[in-house]
This record gives C-alpha cells, structure tokens and sequence, in this order.
C-alpha cells in the first residue's frame, strides 16, 4: 500500500499565507499564554511555601520561646500563678530545691544594681563572720535564679523585635503569636492584684539594663514601657495655684497611681511624705466600680480619680443619656447651682463616693481649724473616665465652698452640655486644664449629639493642651493644623503601633510626653540663665 505525502509551500497545499500566519500566531500566542500561567501558578505557589515557611518558622520560634523551661517559669509568674511552686538547683547540689515566690521575693530578684550589691556584699560579710544562715543564702539564690529567668523571657522578646525591624517580619504577622504575652506585660488591666510594685519594677528594669528591642516592640503594638515615673519630690510644687508643667506632670503621675492597687499607692504616698495614717484615704465603691484617693500635704490636697479599666467602667461610660446635677451639701442631696445637664453614667460614679469624700475634708478642716490653720487648696485630676469623675467632683465640691485650686484631666470624654460646661467654666475660670494626645479616642465621646438627648449638646471645658503626633506639648492647637496633625499620627501608626486612636489613650504616653516638655524646660532656662551670665561678663 503506498501513502501519500503532501510536500512543498503552504500554497502547493492549497493553504494562503494570510490563514498559515494566522494560525502560526495563534499557536504562538496559546503557548506564550500557557507559559505565563505555568509561570504566574509557579510563582503563586513559591509565594505560598515562601509564607508556609516563614510561618513555620514564627510558630516554631514562637513554641522555643514558650517551652524554654526558664521563660516559661517567667511568663508563669505574670500569668495569675505567682504562688505556685518552682524549684531550681543550686551552686554545689545536685538536688533541686522547691520554693514558693512571692512579692518580696520578685521585689529582690528585679531590684536594681545598687540593691543588688548592697545584697551582694550583706550576704559575703555574714559569710566571712559566719553568720549567715542557710535561709538568707537560699533566698538570694533564688532571687538570682528568678532574675535569670526574667532576663531570659526579656532577651527573647528582644529577639522578636529584631524580626520586625530587620524586615523578616511584620507587627502584624507577630500580632497573633504574642499579643497575649504583649498585653500580659503591658497593659495595667491584665495585671493580678498586689503586682504593681512587680511591674513597676519590671518596667525599669527593662530600662535600667538597656533592653531597648522591647520597649520599640512593645510600642509597635501601642504600649509604652515607663521605668516607675516616682519620685519623692514630684509634689514639690511652690505654688499650686498656678499652672505649671511640673504641676501637670505630678499630677499626671497621680492619675496614673491610681490604676495600681492599693497597697502600692499607700507606698508610694509615703514615699511622697504623706502620712498615711492621718493624711490619706483610698475611696473603693464596688457597686460602680469606682476608685480614688485623697492625700494631704501643709500645702495642698489632691484628689485623683481612676479610669476606666473593668467592664462595669465601661457601662458607666455608655450611660450617656443627661441628667439634672445634684449634690450632697451640709449632710443632704439638693438641686446644685448648675442650670445644665450631665452624662448620668459619670455622675452615678462621682455620686458613690461623694459622701466619703465630703466627710474626709470636712475632718480635715476640723483638724486644721483647731491648729489655727485653713484647709489648704485641692487639686483634682483623673484619666480617662476617672478625668469625667474628677469634672464631677469640682463641680460638687465648689459648690461646697472648697477652695478648688485646678482640675487636671488627661484623655477625658465629654461630662456635660454646653450649659453646664459654661458654667463650670466660669466657676474655675482658668484653673482648668484638659490634656488631649494627638488621636486619642476617648475626648472625642459621647458625641456632641444624639437621639437620647435630643435638645442638648454635649460640650467639652477648659483649656486645651495638646500633644501632636511628635509627643510636642502646645497649648490651643486647633482648626486646621490639629487635622492635619490627626492625619500625620495616623500615618505614623500605620507601620508602628496598634490601633491609633486607643493606644494614644494610654496613660504612660501622657506621662512620658509631660516629662520630656518638663526637661525641655528645663533645658532652655538653663540656657538662657547661662547666655544671662556670658553677657554680665
């Protein structure tokens, strides 16, 4: 059998060019269209395996963190179980030795280096004189252990900030495996009772021995590291009655104080030269949820409101519909002088304790009427919700013909209508003062308006200083260049910290900013008196 074979030329095959040249085209065009798909599949699943490994490497690195024995002992302690026990071997045994922490234990192991020595060298002078018992040698071992352990857990969160600003990672790929532990460490809400002076050592701790990597990773999820803010003359004030940065700062720290529980705000009081037994009072309202203090001073009194940090403070701050304000005056509720309205959630606050608070001056004022003295001047301060108590309670208290010598707020919502807020206004004409943070959340609710009070208008009172989005304190910073400072914060948190608007509400950014205006200050009448001198010479 013979096959035919069609040779020669497209057209000897009865084929035109115009259809062979389309056809090779099309041919051309189908492989070069295969090929970008084999190459876009191949590079998607790269990417996938890329990210796979990646992943794998964060969970793992993750898992190596949580599961190394001591940073796991480290993040047990913070975790709610200080009182469990651990054991450790010491120098020379092979048997491990159990023991139980507890504050005093954590309070020597973070201690800083001065403290450290001092122990240090206490422990080799009993030794040489034979004095030192086996209890006192146990217990600064152990403290040395915890102190490794810590130094551990800090060293790899380090680590982890390393990954961020080498550009391995992002914050947010690292969000879902530490933020439990971010926020363990960081935030003053998740805290067990009786640890403030734990974290407050902690924090400067993490100051003291330059662990840099973890104050920057902890403020890319918008939390700021505060070595402890105290010190014994923050209420050194020469004058009260006037505006001052170190005033603000105080009583900033003051505000902050009263998150922590209240052993430790007894402690620092003292350390502030308050006699806790005559001159200080912790108010604690269970029913609302309220918490304050009041210290006296030969100068001065100050009362500091705390802010919202449990639920139940958080449905005293969705409480927004507006009430007629009312005070307890001469031993009775009456109808006060004020002619507006007021946030019933944050007046239900103040109204719990605002009996305890009047009997508490009033004995004072008893005190010092008998020595011959008048009761001095109150400052009032708060943060947040407890910056809407303290509005409150100088509303109330003014009208009880106490001298009210300024009110501090930090990140404080609206309290009141425009009536009431005119009215306060008057009543401390220039002696208050509303601390704001570039886009913090908080200043900006309840809005002016809303359905529940459809006649009124919520308004904020006071002088305004302001933080811009470079931590810069400015006094009236508005219209147009506090918009496009909102949007520069915005822009700036992007990349850095968590959610903008509720990390600028931390109290610590208040605190850290007040303190670098204070230095500022410092810093340029340093100067000028330094220029005054040159040119006397």
């Amino acid at each position: 059998m013979t096959v035919a074979t069609v040779e020669g030329s497209p057209e000897e095959r009865g084929i035109s060019p115009e259809t062979w040249f389309l056809s090779s085209q099309t041919v051309f065009a189908f492989a070069i269209l295969l090929s970008a798909l084999a190459l876009t599949y191949g590079v998607r699943e790269y990417k996938r395996y890329h990210r796979w490994q990646r992943l794998e490497f964060l969970r793992q690195a993750v898992h190596q963190f949580e599961q190394d024995p001591e940073i796991r002992n480290a993040l047990k302690i913070l975790d709610f179980e200080e009182y469990r026990d651990y054991s450790i071997t010491l120098p020379q045994s092979s048997e491990p030795v159990s023991f139980r922490v507890d504050a005093q234990l954590l309070a020597s192991a973070l201690a800083g280096h001065d403290e450290r020595t001092r122990i240090k060298k206490e422990i080799d002078e009993k030794r040489a004189e034979g004095t030192l018992t086996e209890e006192e040698l146990l217990r600064y071992h152990i403290a040395t252990a915890l102190r490794d352990w810590f130094n551990k857990m800090l060293n790899g969160l380090e680590h982890f900030g390393y990954f961020i600003e080498s550009g391995l990672f992002t914050a947010k790929e690292l969000r879902p495996w530490l933020i439990y532990w971010i926020r363990l460490i960081g935030d003053v809400s998740t805290r067990w009772e009786g640890s403030s002076k734990l974290y407050d050592q902690l924090y400067s701790y993490i100051h003291n021995y330059g662990f840099l990597g973890v104050q920057r990773l902890f403020e890319r999820f918008g939390y700021r590291i505060l070595p402890s803010p105290y010190k014994d003359k923050d209420f050194a004030i020469s004058d009260p009655t006037q505006y001052s940065t170190k005033l603000a700062l105080a009583l900033a720290k003051a505000s902050y104080l009263i998150y922590q529980d209240k052993k430790y705000v007894a402690e620092i009081a003292r350390r502030w030269g308050i006699d806790i037994k005559y001159d200080f009072r912790y108010f604690n309202n269970r029913g609302r949820d309220t918490q304050a203090f009041i210290l006296r001073t030969d100068r001065f009194m100050v009362l500091s409101f705390r802010g919202s940090q449990e639920m139940q403070d958080w449905f005293t701050n969705f409480n927004t519909k507006l009430r007629q304000f009312t005070i307890r005056k001469e031993g009775i509720t009456t109808i006060s002088s004020y002619k507006g309205k007021v946030h019933t959630g944050f007046f239900l606050g103040w109204a719990s304790i605002e009996r305890s608070v009047l009997e508490q001056i009033a004995r004072w004022k008893t005190t010092c009427l008998k020595q011959g003295q008048a009761l001095p001047p109150l400052l009032i301060t708060g943060h947040s919700l407890g910056g809407a108590l303290a509005t409150m309670a100088a509303a109330s208290l003014s009208e009880n013909v106490i001298d009210v010598a300024g009110l501090y707020t930090f990140g404080q919502p609206r309290v009141g209508d425009w009536t009431f807020s005119r009215q306060l206004n008057k009543n401390l004409d220039g002696k208050i003062f509303r601390f704001v943070n570039n886009n913090d959340i908080v200043p900006h609710v309840p809005p002016p308006f809303s359905p529940w009070n459809p006649t009124r208008f919520y308004s904020h009172l006071g002088a305004i200083r302001y933080f811009d989005s470079k931590g810069l304190l400015v006094a009236n910073f508005k219209g147009f260049n506090r918009a496009w400072d909102a949007l520069l914060g915005l822009a700036k948190s992007v990349f850095d910290k968590g959610f903008d608007l509720i990390a600028d509400h931390s109290m610590q950014y208040y605190i850290s900013y007040l303190d670098k205006a204070l230095q500022e200050e410092i810093e340029d009448r340093a100067a000028i008196m330094l220029e005054t001198d040159k040119s006397r010479v």
